[in-house]
């Protein structure tokens, strides 16, 4: 057996099982999963694994993948909305961010000049916020759909793209030179040319051919990603700029919501891996050290105070807006040890350095999981502290704010049934189109309810994820309108099962091949429940009955 296999099956066994202990007591996984590593790790635990950039190659593949979904959550019409409040935070967030570092560890001591640019190092670790961390808190609580969700990421992407820059930079920082710079700037546009002109004229034909086959769709969608990340190493930038590139290229397409359906486990797993290797390189501490480490933790979190807050406030963002986003990136980014590593390498900084960094991020990662989780609430704290001492806020600030994509109606399926409602609907409530999502995984369907005018999304109506991250947690009223001969892989009572756990108080109606069905349906939480072919049944012996009932059989007798 391959060394890494049992290391592998060592983390994971640990991993699940410390996560589950700290989930009982209502503490961060990611903690848990930190722990797990500093356990099993080299350095301060039992050496269960002794080899572990193992766990970290296969960790890369879980920054990808995060990477991979960032862009396929990626929406540029919504990101591009946020207009100037993003442009300006983008900017000027890292910018403002590293001036103030600088300072402020140079008060601490830490050198910059005569060969030492300790200070410079610390400052850039401290202006970068965690992708891995930040999207998964985001996207578990549903806000990234949010005004502060795509603003948070939006400032991440920017963050991206600045330590892509930075590493482009690295190695000329004793002697910076400007080439460097123009020469990353140039490969990050051909990358983004290549990707947009193979998804517009190539990928969009091949998805089209495999649609009807969603297990298809998952693969070429990760194939797709493979492939612009190895784009992204092979003309010297990042698999993990390749891989958002390549999350971006499709995220137009109406299959973004079941390509992240399916790719999160995979994601999820890889990412356990990618946070128990930071946990196994947390070194043994002393008192110095974590005394440092609490002021940079400090420093990051007041710092994106002073820069994010008010850059938000001056675009013109509310009050809960530059909050919540301020507090998202209050945490040191992956990309950070990354730097210090090569920073370690070109002897820049020594390896004391980095274990700095390590336990500095290992702080902010589990303060950021009770941070985001309780962002909310923190805000409402907040805002009543300015309104006490007289800064009121504004009260519709909050609904505007919170609001994504919301359709109060979803059709789960078009089949014969959805289509007869909804032509039906287009002569007695057009009014109510727009509030309707339909979820289907036939592209003509998609095609025709996209001319119509109606919202739809390519995914699979048996799939938890699926709805989840089609956000039906929100809708009034849930209709499954295909009968159980006709559903593949699934049935009705699945489906009503899965809606009323995503959907509580949604008014959910199912439909059933018969009367035996109906209880079944309405135990498992259908509030509705339709039968086709009794109401076929009825309504023709209606017909029958009225018609020889009145005498009006007679040309029927005559032909007999």
């Amino acid at each position: 057996m391959h060394g890494i296999l049992p290391e592998i099956g060592i983390s994971i066994l640990v991993a699940t099982a410390l996560g589950f202990v700290f989930q009982i007591f209502r503490q961060p996984v990611i903690l848990g999963y930190l722990v797990a590593g500093a356990l099993i790790g080299p350095e301060i635990g039992f050496k269960l694994v002794s080899h572990p950039a193992n766990i970290q190659v296969i960790s890369e593949i879980g920054l990808i993948l995060l990477l991979f979904i960032i862009g396929l959550e990626l929406n540029p019409t919504k990101l591009l909305s946020s207009g100037r409040q993003l442009i300006y935070a983008g900017v000027g967030q890292f910018v403002f961010c590293v001036l103030i570092g600088v300072g402020f560890f140079m008060f601490l001591g830490y050198g910059l000049g005569q060969g030492r640019i300790d200070a410079l190092y610390l400052a850039i670790f401290c202006a970068l916020s965690s992708t891995a961390i930040v999207v998964k808190l985001l996207y578990d609580k549903f806000e990234l759909d949010t005004l502060p969700g795509r603003i948070t990421l939006g400032i991440l992407i920017f963050q991206d793209l600045w330590a892509i820059l930075i590493l482009a930079l690295q190695p000329q920082f004793m002697n910076p030179q400007f080439l460097p710079v123009v020469i990353a700037l140039l490969k990050s546009v051909v990358l983004l040319a290549i990707g947009f002109i193979l998804s517009r004229y190539l990928l969009r034909w091949v998805f089209e051919k495999i649609s009807k086959t969603p297990e298809m769709v998952v693969a070429l969608s990760i194939a797709w990603c493979a492939f612009m990340a190895g784009m992204g190493a092979w003309i010297g930038l990042s698999m993990e700029m390749g891989a958002l590139i390549a999350g971006v290229a499709i995220s137009t397409f109406p299959y973004s919501i079941h390509v992240t359906a399916k790719v999160l486990p995979l994601r999820d797993f890889f990412l356990t891996l990618f946070f128990l290797s930071i946990g196994m390189k947390i070194p043994m501490p002393d008192p110095s050290m974590l005394l440092t480490a609490a002021a940079i933790v400090i420093f990051v979190i007041v710092s994106r105070f002073l820069t994010v807050y008010p850059l938000l406030a001056v675009a013109g963002s509310g009050r809960r807006t530059c909050f919540i986003a301020s507090l998202n990136l209050s945490q040191i980014s992956e990309f950070s040890l990354v730097v210090a590593a090569l920073g370690v390498s070109y002897g820049h900084i020594e390896q004391r350095m980095m274990s700095l960094i390590i336990y500095a991020m290992a702080i902010t990662s589990v303060l950021s999981s009770y941070f985001i989780n309780g962002n909310h609430q923190a805000y409402l704290m907040f805002d009543r502290l300015l309104t006490k001492i007289g800064f009121g806020s504004k009260f519709k600030e909050a609904a505007e704010e919170e609001a994504g994509d919301h359709y109060p109606i979803v059709l789960l399926g078009f089949h014969r049934g959805a289509r007869s409602f909804i032509d039906r609907m287009e002569t007695t409530a057009p009014d109510l189109l727009k509030k309707m999502l339909v979820i289907d995984y036939n592209l003509e369907v998609l095609k025709e309810l996209e001319q119509r005018n109606i919202k739809a999304v390519f995914g699979d109506i048996s799939s938890m994820d699926t709805l989840e991250h089609a956000h039906i947690d929100g809708a009034e009223m849930i209709l499954s309108t295909i009968p159980d001969m006709l559903l593949k892989g699934t049935n009705n009572e699945s489906i009503v099962t899965m809606c009323r756990a995503v959907a509580p108080n949604a008014l959910i109606v199912a439909t059933a091949d018969s009367v035996d069905q109906i209880d079944t349906l309405k135990a498992g939480g259908a509030n509705e429940v339709l039968l086709p072919y009794t109401m076929i049944g009825d309504h023709l012996a209606n017909v029958v009955t009225e018609t020889f009932r009145h005498g009006s059989a007679g040309p029927f007798r005559e032909k007999g």
